[in-house]
């Protein structure tokens, strides 16, 4: 079993409710942080996004793991000045769907990549990306945490930048 909020699930439930819950919010997914968090979300994703330090050259290469919505991914475009090529992973199409969107809105659905699949097996060669980032996706990978970071680490090329945020309950 794994925990799923306050209760344990067997290990196959797991993934399908995290996909109903993502599928069922994916719209109100970004004022939902903003409520949560007063807007301080803003502050940790800039901050994350300083710590990568995208270059402002092109070619580079950033892949999000879980990223949803897009959120992190279009700060480091936009910290890169446009240049770097971004991916957006995520294993729910909802949540793609609003960060397509978003792009497509903002004039840049042409520059960053929204790929639909699991971060246990990501669907990249060996050494495709300069850097591996992602914020809170390691928070529902559960027992799966280690095959998750293992693939980022896969993709990730010698020397590249692996950052991520997760949520370690107590902490404050």
């Amino acid at each position: 079993e794994t925990a799923f909020g306050f209760a344990d699930v067997g290990q196959g439930e797991k993934q399908p409710r995290v996909n109903e819950v993502f599928h069922s919010v994916a719209r109100k997914y970004d004022v939902m942080n903003d409520l949560m968090s007063a807007g301080l979300h803003r502050v940790w994703k800039s901050a994350f996004v300083d710590w990568l330090s995208p270059p402002k050259r092109t070619g580079w290469k950033a892949l999000d793991v879980a990223g949803g919505t897009g959120d992190i991914a279009f700060r480091i475009f936009e910290a890169s000045g446009g240049n770097a090529d971004v991916t957006v992973l995520d294993i729910n199409s909802s949540m793609l769907e609003v960060g397509q969107d978003r792009a497509t809105k903002n004039g840049i659905g042409e520059r960053i990549s929204f790929v639909e699949a699991n971060a246990e097996e990501l669907p990249f060669p060996d050494r495709t990306f300069d850097s591996a980032v992602s914020a809170h996706a390691m928070d529902h990978l559960g027992p799966q945490i280690v095959q998750g970071l293992s693939e980022m680490r896969r993709v990730l090329k010698p020397g590249g930048r692996f950052l991520l945020v997760v949520w370690v309950p107590g902490w404050a």
